[in-house]
């Protein structure tokens, strides 16, 4: 099988479940096509955790019992790298979140992914969407945020030689919050590549994407990227997944050139030991000032070992940093956050089909602007059951 290839439009997620802000860990709605036998699956995620500062507040923290309920169902069907015909891969996972003490706060978190198309001989067509609806707090706002995220992606593949693939496609993303104080963003896009299929186990690419962002209340800004991808995996127990470049964003104050990144290598040193390491940079719109983005940059990188034919230890653990500059208007920018965790775990596998998670997590944020900076300990314990 040959090794799956870099695009939105062929992932559930991104090569790096990037960004350590303090959101509730979930396995994916629906699992990698290797794991599954198709038709329907159904799961459940309950957790209990004592948090001792829900709302990421800085002056006022607010310490609470949290209990999460997430079933998901999930459908699949045919492989969208092998063979032809059409394939669908679909999830909902809808979360009950409660607080003990805070019920004013009680809320439903909703997760729906899809990704469908058809496979033939030397084409593919593949359409991937996803949307999350969120009420917990960021740390770019320091309190409870509504909002609703989404992507939407359609992209054609054509391999006019056996190694060869060229890609055309285009999609529409976005960000929309309920509180009037917050700025809402949408993202259109096209995107071409060429791949490479090298061996088995590497594929080689380039990609150019253009797109034009909206900001609410701020000028459009333009932006032009130019990225080299590879998917390598050199020996059996060592993967490397990574993609960079440069992008070259237009805005009312000028223009500018950053970095992108987006990359992951996995390593398996022995059968009971999983290693990884991920790294990230792009540029981002803000939410709460107008007329600004930020820099991010950051990496995590974990491991789990087991311990016997019951036990998992695992410990993860991340750092980022995101810089705001202004982009349009007359605003002052400056502020600068300094965001860690870490967060052990221990595992009881007690089923084939159930898991209990015990852990812990420690992050803090440490802003150059005093009322968003916060600390946060959570400790609790999670069972995971698939049906």
């Amino acid at each position: 099988m040959w090794l799956a290839v870099f695009g939105s439009a062929e992932e559930y997620a991104p090569v790096v479940e990037d960004r350590v802000e303090p959101i509730a860990e979930q396995p994916p709605i629906v699992e990698d096509t290797a794991k599954k036998s198709g038709g329907w699956d159904l799961s459940a995620v309950i957790s209990a955790a004592y948090d001792d500062n829900i709302f990421l507040s800085s002056a006022n923290p607010k310490s609470d019992m949290v209990f999460r309920a997430a079933p998901s169902v999930a459908y699949t069907h045919g492989d969208e790298e092998e063979g032809e015909g059409g394939f669908v891969k679909a999830g909902y996972r809808p979360t009950l979140v409660l607080y003990a003490e805070n019920g004013s706060s009680n809320r439903v978190d909703q997760e729906a992914v899809l990704v469908t198309g058809w496979r033939g001989k030397v084409t593919r067509v593949t359409y991937s969407g996803a949307v999350r609806q969120l009420g917990d707090a960021t740390p770019e706002t320091g309190s409870p945020t509504d909002r609703l995220v989404f992507s939407n992606e359609i992209r054609g593949a054509w391999h006019p030689r056996e190694k060869v693939a060229l890609e055309i496609g285009g999609g529409f993303r976005g960000e929309t919050y309920e509180e009037g104080r917050l700025y809402d963003s949408k993202e259109t896009y096209g995107v071409v590549a060429v791949r490479y299929y090298y061996s088995p186990k590497t594929v080689l690419g380039i990609a150019y994407q253009a797109g034009r962002l909206r900001v609410e209340d701020s000028p459009s800004q333009d932006t032009r990227q130019l990225t080299a991808e590879i998917l390598w995996q050199p020996r059996e127990k060592v993967r490397f997944s990574i993609r960079a470049g440069a992008e070259h964003r237009k805005t009312e104050s000028g223009s500018e050139v950053n970095p992108v990144l987006e990359g992951r290598v996995d390593w398996t040193p022995r059968e009971s030991t999983e290693v990884y390491l991920a790294g990230f940079m792009r540029e981002q719109a803000s939410s709460f000032y107008a007329g600004q983005n930020y820099s991010v940059r950051g990496f995590a990188a974990g491991m789990s070992q087991r311990i016997n034919a019951e036990w998992d230890v695992k410990l993860e653990g991340g750092h980022e940093t995101n810089d705001y500059g202004t982009v349009s208007g007359s605003g002052t920018a400056g502020r600068g956050d300094r965001m860690w965790f870490v967060r052990p775990a221990l595992v009881w596998r007690l089923a084939e089909e159930s898991d209990l998670t015990f852990f812990y997590r420690i992050s803090s944020n440490d802003s150059n602007e005093g009322s968003f900076g916060y600390d946060q300990q959570v400790v609790g314990v999670e069972f995971n059951h698939t049906f």
